[in-house]
């Protein structure tokens, strides 16, 4: 969660989804930012879904 607090517009939750622990990441800034953050995912999560917002 630390590395996702380094990016500015950017707001981190843990939760719990089908009885797993997850990090919820939302983005509230701009373009850059949501690519900074799929960056950091990709350096952790190989298995990370991402959600439009729509769901």
């Amino acid at each position: 969660m630390r590395e996702f607090a380094m990016h500015d517009g950017v707001e981190i939750r843990p939760a719990v989804q089908a009885g797993a622990p997850v990090i919820e990441v939302e983005t509230f800034d701009t373009v850059t930012t949501a690519w900074d953050v799929r960056a950091t995912v990709g350096m952790f999560d190989d298995a990370a879904v991402e959600l439009d917002g729509q769901e």
